[in-house]
């Protein structure tokens, strides 16, 4: 698709656990010339699509499908919505090719591809989701929620392979799952947005907790996905507890 790439410099530092003031010749040689060669071989394929729901005690049940998401995190986060969209995102197998080449030619040059392609496919899922929005709004609904993706929280990262049947993602854009759950390509991103009534972006009680600089320190320091958790970066809490 015709979907022009940016791959923010600073976004890119951040992965690589870099301030963003950094500012060393060699790396930012590094980073330009990853980023454009990422850009040659970015091959990004999406799909969604949109479920009625059912929230009961122990699930959220994507109605018409066999798909049923488990977790006192994701009712949580679709407490407010009575459809969802399911997405899925990808970069292509390219992008994973040259990032193992490199891994046996220059480590350097394999991290940093590597912080570019996952800011890209980040990037990539933004577009997605404003495009979702567009959709939701234009249908005369108020709100979306953020993405929400399996691993996120205690929603169980098994439900890749049923999630990705459900949109029939490995034949509309080549996305499949591992027998660990991992996605293939890896550059690539499943998530859930729920459809929302409510006035702004986020919910009160999500607003609350973004601004709530305690509520890292009371509820994410145990969880098993602290250090590479993408909602607490952004300064939002998902609603698991440890």
């Amino acid at each position: 698709m015709s979907f022009k790439f940016k791959i923010d410099k600073s976004e890119v530092l951040r992965y690589l656990n870099t301030d963003e003031d950094f500012n060393d010749q060699i790396i930012n040689t590094l980073i330009a010339e990853a980023t454009e060669e990422l850009k040659e071989i970015i091959n990004f394929r999406y799909i969604y699509k949109k479920f009625p729901i059912q929230i009961t005690k122990n699930c959220v049940d994507i109605k018409n499908t066999t798909l049923c998401l488990r977790g006192k995190s994701i009712i949580k986060h679709l407490k407010n919505s009575s459809e969802v969209f399911l997405m899925a995102a990808t970069l292509g197998n390219q992008v994973d090719k040259r990032i193992s080449y490199y891994e046996k030619t220059s480590i350097t040059k394999s991290m940093i591809l590597d912080a570019c392609a996952t800011t890209a496919i980040e990037e990539a899922c933004d577009h997605v989701e404003e495009e979702i929005k567009k959709k939701v709004f234009a249908a005369g609904k108020k709100n979306i929620t953020f993405r929400y993706s399996p691993g996120y929280g205690d929603l169980d990262i098994k439900i890749q392979k049923e999630f990705l049947k459900v949109l029939n993602a490995p034949k509309k854009i080549g996305l499949t799952a591992s027998k660990y759950n991992l996605l293939m390509p890896a550059k690539s991103v499943t998530a859930i947005i729920g459809v929302i009534g409510k006035n702004g972006y986020l919910n009160k009680e999500e607003q609350k907790n973004k601004n709530d600089n305690s509520f890292e320190e009371k509820n994410c320091r145990f969880c098993r996905l602290y250090k590479e958790c993408k909602l607490r970066k952004k300064g939002v809490y998902c609603g698991a507890r440890k």
